[in-house]
């Protein structure tokens, strides 16, 4: 993978402040980029009503119930079956 020498640059003066090496600092922006991009996919499938909310933070690598602040906080509305709301509340 290639990079910009802007993008090597500000690499660099973060791993400089954080105290460590410019791989520490790309694993990391990779796992919270792809953490990030594994949730925004999850509210797609789930604002489009293709999957439930349980199903939408299990692609998301959550709990429900981190999962249902993010929509709160999103101000996106909850909306689940009665059969699946039933199996949410055995599962607690």
């Amino acid at each position: 993978m290639r990079l910009d020498d802007s993008l090597i640059d500000e690499l660099d003066s973060f791993a400089k402040k954080e105290h460590v090496d410019r791989s520490t600092v790309l694993k990391k922006a990779l796992e919270m980029g792809l953490r990030e991009i594994k949730l925004e996919d999850a509210l797609k499938a789930y604002q489009k009503g293709k999957i439930s909310a349980w199903k939408a933070a299990e692609l998301a690598g959550i709990s429900l119930w981190e999962f249902l602040d993010i929509l709160k906080r999103r101000d996106i509305g909850f909306r689940t079956a009665e059969p699946e709301l039933e199996e949410m509340l055995g599962e607690i």
